[in-house]
């Protein structure tokens, strides 16, 4: 309840500075500029992005659920985390692989974990990628350049810590917490998870979720950040749109209300001025990326969990 309350108050105050500094007039851009037959391209390059993003969770599973599953829990997750605090969808997404696998619930949390690191990673990579190539390496922006990455490398020191150096990262952990009085946390919370990490870290497990994830972003998410530049007559190129999707992936990491308004809109905006464009513009792109995906990963959603239980009534009537 604590991180809800943050997390609104967060999105509140980046509210408050948008409607200080921008006026509502700027949505007058919009006026005759819709082109509504992108719309079911956007509609498309939502569930595109799917393909990769569920096949990768069904590898990071080993395959204990099918692709049905995990593509439709996928749907269901990200749909969920629009309207849940805290990131709930993944937790509803966890609860119905559970139900669909019986694999313990630690063993999921440890891969969804994974998971993040993985997309985290892949976001800081082509957000770097695309300031470099947009020759967007000036010193006014070294600062971004330097945050990626330093993200970069403190995840590669960490995968390499849990992989190579496991019991003395547990030992290390353990005293830590032993220090500030949660020794008990760490033993039956957090020590299990780390486990679990380093052991799917062997081996060649890894090598095809890694081999999906920039496919999620590159040729799943930014194309719907490209497709809706062209939904309102803004058109933005294809590198604008990857550096647009590295600040807003970014910009919801920040704890705020369920789908990251107004800390989403203050990320885009920044990118607007950073490559030199009105940020009047980019409040008005930013509210339609927004709006855009929470109206279609909900919807999405409420079909994925119908056909999720439909599946599931026909096993228990066969049972």
């Amino acid at each position: 309840m604590r991180k809800l309350i943050f997390g609104i108050i967060v999105s509140g105050i980046a509210i408050y500075f948008l409607q200080k500094n921008f006026d509502i007039s700027e949505f007058k851009r919009l006026e005759g500029k819709v082109n509504w037959w992108i719309f079911p391209l956007l509609i498309l390059s939502n569930l595109w992005a799917f393909i990769p993003f569920s096949i990768r969770w069904y590898h990071l599973l080993e395959k204990k659920i099918t692709i049905n599953q995990s593509f439709s829990t996928a749907i269901i997750g990200v749909g969920l985390n629009m309207v849940l605090p805290a990131r709930g969808g993944d937790l509803v997404r966890l609860l119905m692989n559970k139900r669909d696998s019986d694999l313990p619930l630690t063993h999921l949390l440890s891969r969804i974990f994974l998971e993040k690191v993985m997309d985290l990673g892949a976001v800081v990579v082509i957000g770097a990628a695309a300031l470099f190539y947009m020759g967007l390496g000036q010193t006014k922006n070294l600062s971004l350049l330097l945050i990626s990455s330093l993200v970069i490398i403190g995840m590669l020191v960490g995968l390499i810590l849990v992989k190579y150096f496991l019991s003395l990262l547990r030992s290390i952990a353990l005293k830590i917490f032993s220090i500030v009085g949660k020794q008990s946390l760490y033993e039956n919370k957090l020590d299990h998870h780390l486990v679990e990490f380093s052991e799917f870290l062997q081996g060649d497990k890894l090598i095809k979720p890694l081999a999906y994830s920039l496919p999620i972003w590159v040729f799943g998410y930014a194309i719907s950040y490209y497709l809706a530049g062209l939904l309102i007559g803004m058109p933005v190129r294809f590198p604008e749109a990857l550096l647009f999707m590295f600040l807003g992936g970014m910009g919801v990491a920040i704890p705020s209300a369920p789908s990251g308004i107004g800390v989403f809109h203050a990320a885009i905006i920044s990118g607007f001025i950073i490559l030199g464009r009105d940020p009047g513009e980019g409040l008005v792109y930013a509210t339609v990326v927004h709006l855009s995906q929470f109206l279609i990963t909900t919807i999405l959603a409420c079909f994925a969990y119908f056909f999720w239980r439909l599946a599931h009534r026909k096993t228990e009537k066969v049972d």
